[in-house]
């Protein structure tokens, strides 16, 4: 539709004054952050912590010495949003799940934690949730309660669909904090704890130090991604025999020292990425399938080589979309970028050992290449979790982007 009421300012010239998406994804970070932190007090004899479970975004379950747990729900809030107060829904939402846990897992939590990074309301009185809290714990039975917070600890075992008394029990051993830290302290807070913590810290440089807590994050961002509300059923009543696929998915799970140290190893012995100008990083999706093709075509491949080709792009294209949207675009592009590079490097030496005037050499190309990203991977080299096939998958990529070719000859220059 054609208008003559332009304004002066194009969608793609000015931010999104609300970018849900962005926003959801810096949450997400913050949450698995949180709970890489949470993993350092498996390091900490002074903890009573053996375990520690990533659950889904918003939980991080707690396993003691003596089998009980402890639920935390971790709540963010940006500084332009108002403080938290007891009445706020998200809030009696989160209350209502630990009531809601406790009542289907009697006997097995010692207690929950609302843990936010977004100043708690303050006051003496029902509008605080810290203030509700410390008279719920002080108090013999709910009777006894200010008549302000008894009505809250009703709304909430409402939202719950509990019983007043049993609502009430459950919040006596729910605290609440606003001390964890805000999203841009948030990785300098766990590199503190870890150089707290894991003996092996003493011995790091702080570059390296950052690439095994980013791991880490990493990590229990993968953790993160099952539906808990199947997975704590399953894991804390084992007498229901959950099958082999739930049992792996727990398993998945579940942080232990050995395993935190082992990402944390990783971290020190994996390479810088080879990252550049972030203004010059090119993203997956880009170029031309018709150049794909007629390039593979002069390269001497065959009609099915073509299609696996095609296939194979897309798949790593698809991988490093992936990226951009589980770490954050500029992170995601970083990874993207370093097998990109990898891909180029290792194409450019096949082609140069490989190429032959005036024959078709792109079979014998391809096998070179494979050939050095099985070395790549033996030689234990920063690869992220790309496959073989996805980083020949970014060979094709790369193909269509015009940075790769397979034969000497150029027909597609002078068509």
């Amino acid at each position: 539709m054609v208008t003559n009421n332009i304004g002066p300012f194009a969608p793609d010239q000015v931010g999104a004054s609300n970018d849900p998406g962005d926003e959801t994804a810096r949450r997400y970070r913050f949450q698995w952050t949180w709970a890489a932190i949470s993993c350092c007090m498996l390091f900490d004899d002074t903890q009573d912590t053996i375990e520690v479970f990533c659950e889904h975004h918003e939980d991080i379950l707690i396993k003691h010495r003596d089998g009980t747990f402890t639920g935390q729900q971790i709540k963010t809030r940006g500084a332009d949003q108002p403080i938290w107060k007891a009445n706020d829904q998200q809030v009696k939402s989160a209350c209502a799940t630990f009531i809601r846990l406790d009542a289907e897992y009697p006997g097995h939590f010692r207690e929950f934690q609302f843990l936010t990074n977004h100043p708690l309301h303050f006051a003496t009185n029902a509008q605080s949730l810290a203030y509700n809290l410390s008279q719920i714990a002080g108090a013999d039975t709910l009777e006894t309660l200010p008549s302000g917070v008894k009505k809250w600890v009703r709304l909430v075992a409402r939202e719950a669909a509990s019983s007043d008394s049993a609502a009430f029990q459950t919040l006596k051993k729910t605290k609440a904090s606003d001390g964890l830290p805000k999203l841009q302290d948030s990785v300098m807070r766990l590199i503190d704890a870890l150089v707290g913590c894991w003996p092996t810290a003493a011995e790091c440089s702080h570059e390296s130090l950052r690439r095994s807590a980013q791991m880490l994050i990493d990590e229990c961002g993968r953790a993160s991604s099952l539906d808990h509300l199947q997975l704590v059923p399953a894991y804390i009543a084992p007498l229901r025999a959950p099958d082999a696929a739930v049992a792996a998915s727990i398993m998945n799970k579940r942080m232990t020292a050995e395993r935190v140290s082992s990402v944390l190893q990783d971290g020190l012995n994996s390479t810088a990425v080879l990252a550049g100008m972030p203004s010059r990083n090119v993203g997956p999706g880009m170029g031309s399938t018709e150049l794909l093709f007629k390039k593979l075509d002069a390269g001497g491949f065959s009609a099915v080589s073509l299609n696996s080709a095609e296939d194979l792009r897309d798949k790593a294209d698809y991988l490093g979309i992936s990226w951009t949207k589980r770490f954050g675009r500029a992170k995601g592009l970083e990874r993207y970028e370093h097998v990109r590079s990898l891909a180029l490097s290792d194409a450019a030496r096949s082609f140069e050992e490989t190429r032959t005037s005036g024959q078709h050499f792109g079979p014998a190309m391809r096998e070179d290449l494979r050939r050095r990203i099985k070395e790549r991977r033996a030689n234990g080299e920063q690869l992220f979790d790309c496959t073989d096939e996805h980083l020949e998958g970014i060979a094709y990529s790369l193909t269509s982007q015009c940075q790769v070719q397979w034969s000497c000859d150029r027909p597609w220059e002078v068509e």
